[in-house]
């Protein structure tokens, strides 16, 4: 494969290094674009060679096969660029929750603190929607600048935030940059609170995993359901559903088939025990093996 002048690549990709689960095979190559132009180069490049392609911001959302990735990955981490502009924090898509929460401690930005203890960039939790029960980033963003074919900045009311939704999951798009308001306050009132968020989520269960696998529902928890099927514990090779919490597969050395198949047994138990059809939060990349065990 031919590569694109000057844009940072790295071959032999291994998605168990990039992944929260830390689980996956590899692919051919990754694209580590800088700026938005680099990422429509690498785009507009890939379609014409007519390469499949996956992007990639923490991993922490993500299952990817253990199979070979015929494709390419276009990794988020250098958009990591973060500013105070006109009232508002504009942040590239690759900048970690971590990252940008450090960057509203040093300002004085507050009510970003329920962020805190997620492992994701801020590109990501935005294609996902992702937060706390009580408040989610579509809550707070004004504008999204992704890349589909053009560059464009969609506001919020464009962007159709749902429940673990936002438009950008139905559509070919990279997104670029988010921006939030900028709320000032003292830093040590968001330190405290950043305190305070990440105590209240000490009890998560601890281990390799993506966080919650299945969504929610204002009708029910699917980590409820899970549970009242029996289904804590349950493991198949070396991954299983946590003691602590049924919404959580741990990898403790298996492999994402095994997590894959825990995820199709939990599907089928919980639809025969109450008729709802529980649907992931987690997404794939590449090809599983159905179950049929």
């Amino acid at each position: 494969m031919s590569f694109i002048e000057n844009i940072d690549y790295e071959l032999n990709f291994d998605f168990s290094r990039h992944t929260t689960y830390g689980l996956g095979g590899k692919a051919g190559i990754a694209y580590y674009p800088k700026n938005f132009e680099e990422v429509k180069a690498v785009i507009n490049y890939l379609k014409h060679i007519k390469k499949d392609y996956v992007i990639l911001g923490n991993g922490s959302n993500i299952l990817a096969s253990d199979k070979y990735f015929n494709g390419a990955v276009i990794s988020t981490k250098n958009l990591n660029s973060i500013e105070i502009k006109n009232e508002s924090i504009i942040c590239g898509s690759g900048v970690k929750v971590y990252e940008f929460l450090k960057f509203c401690i040093k300002y004085g930005a507050v009510g970003y603190e329920y962020l805190a203890g997620i492992p994701a960039t801020l590109g990501g939790i935005t294609y996902m929607n992702g937060g706390v029960p009580r408040r989610h980033i579509g809550d707070d963003i004004v504008n999204v600048w992704i890349f589909d074919g053009k560059i464009r900045k969609l506001t919020n009311q464009n962007c159709n935030f749902g429940n673990k939704y936002s438009t950008m999951r139905d559509i070919s798009a990279c997104i670029l940059q988010i921006e939030l308001p900028f709320f000032r306050s003292e830093s040590q009132v968001v330190r405290q609170n950043i305190k305070n968020y990440l105590l209240s989520r000490k009890n998560q269960p601890t281990g390799r995993s993506c966080g919650c696998v299945f969504k929610n529902s204002i009708n029910y928890s699917a980590g409820k359901l899970i549970d009242e099927c029996g289904l804590k514990g349950f493991s198949i090779g070396n991954a299983y559903v946590s003691h602590k919490h049924a919404n959580f597969i741990i990898n403790n050395g298996g492999s994402a088939q095994n997590v894959f198949n825990i995820i199709s047994f939990i599907k089928r138990k919980v639809y025969e025990k109450t008729g709802i059809l529980l649907e992931e939060e987690v997404v794939y990349i590449g090809e599983f093996d159905d179950f049929n065990g």
